[in-house]
């Protein structure tokens, strides 16, 4: 199966007013990324609050996403739950509406074995028609892979990528000698894209990228094109960023600078909060230092 997924794709926040989806400003968030040449997009996915939305929210949300694209960029759907007949479910639905990819990440809570997160994985494998992106976010799952489950998954023909979100910078390097050349390693977690890039990765999922698409698609096309020198600057330029974004639980942070420059509103479901004081101002400084 072709593997699209290199470059930059951006882990798109879910805008809400008054407690429903504000389609308004979905659009206009998602001409921002395709303005700026994203790759594509991952609509409810963590960064996308996807847990916080119901069954009906989740295929009109995706609908309306489809829509806006017309496949200018890629569209990959957030198909994650606690168990495998939800999960399964939850692509099925999906996969009725024009979209490129699922990204689906291990079962949260309930913390399966290596043979049954192989199991899980195949099981969706099984009933998929679309590429799908095994997604690894540790803290928020309380369960990893190990190796020798990436390894063994990358073998079957539609599971194409790995989204990294752990703190497991080496891991990279294992896998990419261990994988097909066609199987994407993609960093999960902004701070290290560089350096997840130079142990093997061909991209970054990005949380930054909904406020700075145009300097993460350089940072990842300096890369790319042999320029490290000129990737490293801008990864450096973006640090006081990351550190401010990420001063709580994502996607808080993203919402509030999102909200700051006119993008969405900052409104977000319980149990996630507003954005405190410290973590406003620590944002409104990185942002002004970049420029904006």
């Amino acid at each position: 199966m072709n593997n699209i997924f290199k470059g930059l794709y951006t882990a798109l926040i879910t805008p809400f007013k008054d407690n429903r989806i504000d389609f308004l400003s979905l659009e206009k968030m998602i001409e921002y990324q395709v303005s700026n040449n994203v790759d594509g997009i991952v609509i409810a996915g963590s960064t996308g609050e996807g847990a916080s939305l119901s069954r009906e929210e989740f295929l009109s949300l995706l609908q309306a996403a489809s829509d806006i694209i017309k496949k200018r960029i890629s569209l990959i759907a957030g198909c994650s739950a606690s168990s495998t007949s939800l999960a399964i479910n939850q692509v099925i639905e999906a996969q009725k509406i024009p979209i490129d990819g699922v990204m689906a990440t291990t079962p949260y809570y309930v913390r399966p074995t290596q043979d049954g997160l192989y199991k899980h994985f195949n099981a969706i494998h099984e009933i998929a028609e679309v590429p799908i992106i095994l997604y690894s976010v540790p803290v928020r799952t309380g369960v990893d892979f190990t190796d020798d489950t990436i390894i063994k998954l990358a073998k079957l023909p539609r599971i194409v990528a790995f989204k990294d979100a752990g703190k497991d910078i080496e891991r990279p390097l294992r896998l990419s000698a261990k994988v097909k050349s066609s199987f994407s390693l993609l960093s999960g977690d902004d701070e290290v894209s560089l350096a997840f890039n130079a142990h093997g990765g061909v991209g970054c999922v990005s949380v930054i990228s909904n406020i700075m698409p145009k300097m993460c698609k350089e940072l990842q096309e300096q890369w790319s094109k042999g320029n490290f020198k000129s990737a490293l600057k801008i990864h450096q330029q973006l640090l006081p960023l990351y550190k401010a974004m990420f001063s709580e639980p994502n996607p808080i942070g993203v919402k509030y600078a999102a909200q700051y420059l006119g993008i969405c509103g900052s409104e977000l479901r319980l149990p996630l909060t507003f954005a405190t004081l410290e973590t406003q101002e620590k944002i409104e400084l990185a942002l002004k230092t970049l420029g904006k």
